[in-house]
């Protein structure tokens, strides 16, 4: 269960680091964040509190 756990961790914080580069190539071209990733981010922080 721990490796699940980890393996768990580690996707989703390959996820989260991927929207953070997203959300900051779009800031740099003056476009805002889509309003879903609010959501997609909530989602994440949470399915990552879960796993630690």
């Amino acid at each position: 269960m721990d490796k699940m756990k980890l393996g768990m961790k580690i996707a989703y914080q390959g996820v989260k680091e991927e929207m953070e580069t997203i959300v900051a190539e779009l800031t740099r071209k003056g476009i805002e964040k889509p309003k879903g990733f609010s959501a997609l981010e909530q989602f994440i922080k949470d399915r990552l509190s879960e796993c630690e």
